[in-house]
């Protein structure tokens, strides 16, 4: 990196962490949210100029680079730089190694965007010690961050764990009765999968040294722990980690998406968080899931995913898939249907993930990453918008709501936008997303025609928890629900002001604009931070004969 130039990649990370101890030092309401907003803003300038500077990146580079330190400047004496690598436990092998890429601008917009909404939303709800709780949302805006541009193992697992201790102060300290219960839940299976977690990464690292060793060439002054460089040392057959080490990211990862069976923390969790920190857990932190598998599981275990763990996470995810549907729709509260549903669409995008070794792989990555996008943007609008039902009524269930979109235009409307994307109905950007993911998943290796098949079938139960959903907040079902939810909708009162407006109105704008214009999102599911090992796609390849 050059003397005088700033890597993007450290500013967004010290921009949300700054602005959050700016937001735990102000003394009231009004001054928090005066620095959750200059934060918000100053972080959007930030994703602004990285965008610029990948695209000049990009017209200078192949197609499908991701930056590196050794590249990273597109022209001599810019300003800005998209990858840094500075020595950090040198004797370990240990870099600083941040990289700001195309995957990664789509995932931090996500965390900004929600970040910020969920402060507005503590704002209005005028939340005990507003300053306290929006500086630990930014920083764990910052954790998350700090995670997605993690190129170096050891410091991806740093980030992956703390972006953890923010989440914890704000569940015990603003949930609900049952605060302390949810909080050591989430703890406890944290502790579980973060424990095997650092005992793979240490023998990733007594692995990789003795195996870049023998590489010789450019691998041999490698950093142990460099993740771009162990996934070319596995590409090129130098390097063949143990299934036991792989199950041990496995299974911190599908913690924290949640999969089955490691979902025990999610209900209660979702039930006692603030709907603010709700919607960032299930918005933001099982997105970490993701991009765990998307950077560490596939590009350093293809092999071993092609044998039978492959097939055995291939089908816990779709497990999850069809028990979180059904789930979803038993649920008797609004908070239970999205929590469910969340457990449902995590264990479609793993789906996707899983199809990457067969001949339809970018199609099943690529759909993985929009979902990821979509259900980031669907579910933390869903919980924000619960939260204003729930703050304005008092009420959670199903049995004492309904008939609140009677009157109440812009409520209704909002209502039934998020539906019809939960729903995927053609030309939303969910439908695109399924289609991608199933398309991937019937010709993946480790899944074929059985598994697409069942897949299929289960995206559409999520019509069943999708309408009731909606049907319990906004309409009368029912004699029982109309003779329960007068109360309601008169604590209820007037539709929604410009301020609840403010909250889920950017994430629905950004959904809409994914809809609309789906190719906004390309370069973010085509370009993995990681090299990862996808097969030419047959199809696109006789479509390229023929056109020719």
């Amino acid at each position: 990196m050059g003397d005088n130039a700033f890597s993007i990649a450290t500013l967004l990370i010290i921009v949300p962490a700054a602005g959050g101890l700016v937001a735990l030092s102000m003394m009231t309401r009004r001054a928090a949210a005066l620095a959750s907003l200059v934060t918000f803003l100053l972080q959007s300038a930030l994703l602004i100029v990285g965008a610029v500077q990948l695209s000049r990146y990009a017209d200078s580079h192949a197609s499908g680079v991701a930056p590196t330190c050794g590249d990273a400047l597109p022209e001599q004496g810019a300003r800005f730089v998209l990858a840094q690598c500075t020595e950090w436990f040198p004797q370990w092998g240990i870099e600083y190694h941040v990289a700001f890429g195309y995957a990664a601008l789509g995932l931090i917009a996500l965390t900004t965007l929600v970040t910020a909404s969920a402060s507005a939303f503590s704002w209005w709800a005028d939340r005990p010690r507003p300053a306290a709780m929006q500086g630990l949302l930014w920083l764990t805006a910052a954790a998350l961050t700090g995670l997605f541009v993690s190129r170096d193992l050891v410091l991806f697992y740093v980030f992956f764990e703390l972006m953890l201790v923010p989440l914890l102060v704000l569940v015990g300290t603003w949930g609900g009765e049952l605060r302390i219960r949810a909080t050591m839940s989430m703890f406890i299976y944290t502790l579980l999968g973060s424990l095997p977690m650092l005992v793979g990464v240490i023998a990733t690292g007594v692995a990789a040294n003795e195996a870049f060793a023998k590489a010789g060439g450019d691998l041999a002054d490698s950093a142990t722990f460099s993740l771009p460089a162990l996934s070319q040392l596995v590409a090129d057959g130098g390097l063949t980690l143990s299934p036991w080490i792989m199950l041990s990211f496995i299974v911190a990862f599908a913690i924290k998406a949640p999969l089955v069976p490691f979902q025990g923390w999610l209900p209660l969790a979702y039930r006692q968080a603030p709907a603010e920190v709700t919607a960032v857990l299930s918005g933001l932190i099982s997105k970490a899931a993701f991009f765990g598998f998307f950077v560490v599981v596939l590009p350093l275990f293809p092999g071993r995913l092609d044998d039978w763990p492959g097939a055995v996470l291939t089908w816990v995810a779709l497990f999850s898939l069809v028990y979180g549907s059904f789930a979803a729709f038993r649920q008797p509260d609004m908070r239970g249907v999205v929590a469910y549903s969340s457990l449902a669409q995590m264990g479609l995008i793993v789906l996707g993930l899983m199809a990457y070794l067969g001949d339809g792989g970018t199609q099943g990555v690529s759909g993985a990453y929009l979902q990821s996008l979509n259900h980031g943007l669907v579910s933390a609008a869903m919980f924000l918008l619960i939260g204003i039902v729930e703050i304005r009524t008092g009420e959670r269930t199903f049995a004492k709501l309904g008939g609140l979109g009677t009157g109440r235009a812009r409520l209704a409307t909002i209502g039934l936008v998020l539906t019809l994307v939960m729903l995927a109905v053609p030309g939303a950007s969910t439908f695109a997303g399924e289609l991608l993911i199933l398309s991937g998943v019937f010709r993946g290796d480790v899944s074929g025609m059985v598994v697409g098949t069942i897949g299929a079938i289960a995206v559409v139960l999520a019509a069943m928890y999708a309408l009731r959903l909606i049907a319990g907040i906004t309409m009368t079902s029912s004699a029982q629900v109309a003779e329960d939810s007068a109360p309601a909708q008169e604590r209820f009162g007037a539709d929604l002001g410009w301020r609840e407006l403010l909250i889920v109105v950017p994430a629905i704008v950004a959904l809409v604009a994914l809809s609309v214009w789906p190719n906004i999102a390309r370069r973010s599911m085509n370009e993995p931070p990681v090299a990862i090992q996808v097969g030419a796609d047959p199809l696109v390849a006789s479509a390229k004969e023929t056109d020719h």
